[in-house]
């Protein structure tokens, strides 16, 4: 080979080893760091899952999912009485899914929400998920709600829009549940 292939071929050669190494690393780093980081998620959920029902001591998954519904989960007390319900759905919202906890007695009356981690504009869209503004969903119904049985967030309307959405996906959810 003459010094000109060789100084041209060695450069490439010596990248391709570098991003291999490299990528081989990152696959170990990834089936280390994914059970751990899936554990943490898990134990999250569980804690807002028990702080919306504390009197629970066991959460049953029942199976149902769908494009916005992620979870639903039968809240049971000691004697395996079905106490309630938590669903996990979601709506579109301006920087992306906007996912809600949505706690519901077994009766059907909704006991509490919680809004989860979501990439919506702070101090705007933010505001949708505020505990503040979720309050007005807390005693209602198991029935779907509209744009005006609501109030909405003036400058944060798709958001808010995207939280009813994930109401009303938990309340489908439910409504096929039970």
């Amino acid at each position: 080979m003459s010094s000109k292939k060789t100084g041209t071929v060695l450069p490439v050669v010596v990248l391709v080893v570098i991003c291999v190494v490299a990528a081989a690393l990152l696959a170990v780093v990834h089936q280390v760091t994914e059970p751990v980081i899936t554990q943490a998620e898990e134990q999250k959920a569980l804690g807002i899952y028990t702080s919306l029902f504390p009197n629970a001591s066991t959460f049953e998954d029942t199976g149902h999912t769908s494009d916005s519904c992620l979870e639903v989960m039968r809240a049971q007390d000691a004697s395996n009485k079905t106490i309630g319900y938590v669903v996990v759905a979601q709506g579109k919202g301006y920087g992306g899914q906007v996912p809600l906890v949505v706690a519901f007695d077994a009766e059907g009356t909704v006991l509490d929400l919680v809004a989860m981690d979501n990439d919506e504009t702070p101090g705007l869209g933010s505001k949708a998920c505020d505990p503040t503004y979720l309050d007005q969903y807390v005693g209602k119904s198991a029935h779907e709600l509209g744009e005006g049985d609501v109030d909405l967030i003036s400058g944060a309307t798709i958001t808010s829009k995207a939280v009813l959405s994930a109401f009303n996906a938990a309340v489908e959810a439910y409504e096929e549940v039970c």
